[in-house]
């Protein structure tokens, strides 16, 4: 690879589409491809996504060793010449590590490491730095931190980087250096100009605020507050949970010590202060926001107490939002993501027994049906979403039997049925009650 003609070559692949360019990314992949343009392996220049060597391979599995091969000197001349940035350059690279084995991973990536910056750039080098993590040595995850010392947030805020920092998370065993060269910049206020209009005005900025309101950047706190897979299903995507799949191996042996849970544990105590002062502080601006709302909840269930239900309480008595259009106010039990958290955090409390250890922290049920008591339907039903918290609201262990003392009484005469005929909302209360043999 020669520097001036790698510029060439990514001008040409970000000028001219995939279909035009698909030809040339194949000889990338060794000479014993060149034939793949016609015949029966033509169908995989078809592809609607760009030409990739695992496609190739899975159509010629003999030549997965050549071909590796090939592509591990172009990247070892590419490395000298220092062509991390270049955007095929890193396709290049992912194609290799999606493809190699943990062992030919593991050889490479300290080559990798101390390039992380760059390789951040785009989606297939972000994918790169996190195999390296994955299956490469306890030296190398922390050189990448070093790498990237001063542009934590930065990367938890782009688009791709963010799933490499926290794959660095869930495989390194130093959970003490991450937080020195992780956490510790999190422990900072943003600029003014990085925070922009997300700050609270009548309250000093949580640090983290940015991040919690941040789709990339939250992923990192929703990751440490999942305490099992079902709840990592509900905030990542296929791809992600492929990259940030637990116990990588090289050759059957695991490449960190610990468990998984034991490292989220120890890294959540290290952020448990800020994770529950930024909930507790900026409540009203989390409980409106499609991304805060999410981690609000996490962290009510993994860090349960008193203030926070407060909090979250005081907004369903006082709070309000602007719809979609910026015209009317609503309440947040008929706000399109208020309403919703509300109702997950008011089901969550069903799963709690009466003998629980946090039996003296309050449940939300408790508080609501305490404000609201003769007023559930006037109140909180007052739209279709607010019927969906009060069926969640039937269903608590400390007030749900009054709950639905209460409402057959007033369901059949509330005025937003009357007006407006059988909601879905409505009928899902009415199946809840039914359930329960309350009418």
């Amino acid at each position: 690879m020669h520097a001036v003609a790698a510029r060439v070559i990514e001008l040409l692949f970000a000028t001219f589409p995939s279909k035009s360019t698909a030809m040339l990314k194949i000889e990338l992949y060794g000479p014993q491809f060149s034939l793949f343009g016609s015949g029966e392996f033509s169908d995989v220049l078809k592809l609607s996504s760009f030409p990739n060597l695992k496609a190739l391979l899975s159509k010629a599995p003999t030549k997965k060793e050549a071909a590796l091969s090939y592509v591990l000197t172009l990247l070892n001349k590419g490395m000298d010449k220092g062509l991390f940035g270049f955007a095929y350059f890193q396709q290049l690279f992912f194609d290799y590590v999606t493809t190699a084995s943990g062992k030919e991973i593991m050889d490479i990536a300290p080559s990798i490491v101390d390039n992380s910056i760059h390789m951040l750039s785009t989606k297939a080098g972000a994918r790169v730095v996190a195999e390296a993590a994955a299956y490469g040595t306890p030296k190398c995850r922390k050189r990448i931190l070093k790498s990237l010392k001063g542009y934590t947030r930065s990367s938890l805020l782009h688009p791709d980087a963010y799933v490499a920092i926290i794959r660095v998370l869930s495989v390194m065993d130093d959970t003490v250096a991450i937080q020195k060269l992780v956490f510790a910049e999190l422990q900072q206020n943003p600029d003014e100009k990085i925070k922009g209009d997300i700050k609270d005005k009548d309250k000093d900025s949580s640090p983290i605020l940015d991040l919690v309101l941040s789709e990339t950047g939250s992923k990192m706190f929703l990751y440490l507050l999942s305490n099992n897979d079902e709840i990592k299903k509900r905030y990542f995507d296929p791809s992600e949970l492929d990259i940030l799949r637990d116990n990588p191996t090289v050759e059957g042996t695991p490449t960190s010590k610990k468990t998984s849970n034991t490292r989220r544990l120890e890294l959540l105590q290290f952020m448990k202060n800020l994770l529950v002062d930024v909930c507790q502080n900026h409540t009203e601006l989390l409980v409106y926001s499609r991304i805060g709302c999410k981690v609000l909840r996490e962290v009510l269930a993994t860090f349960p107490s008193n203030e926070l239900v407060d909090a979250i309480a005081h907004c369903c008595m006082e709070g309000r939002a602007m719809d979609n259009d910026g015209q009317k106010v609503l309440s947040i039990f008929e706000h399109p993501v208020s309403h919703l958290l509300i109702k997950n955090i008011l089901l969550a409390e069903k799963d709690i027994s009466c003998d629980n250890k946090e039996e003296q922290i309050k449940q939300l049920s408790t508080v609501l049906y305490t404000k609201y008591k003769g007023q559930l339907m006037s109140v909180i039903a007052s739209s279709n979403r607010g019927f969906f918290v009060l069926a969640a609201l039937v269903v608590s262990p400390s007030v749900g039997s009054k709950v639905r003392e209460e409402l057959k009484l007033e369901i059949k005469s509330t005025k937003l049925i009357s007006e407006g005929g059988k909601t879905a909302g409505y009928n899902a209360l009415l199946k809840v009650l039914d359930s329960k043999g309350a009418r």
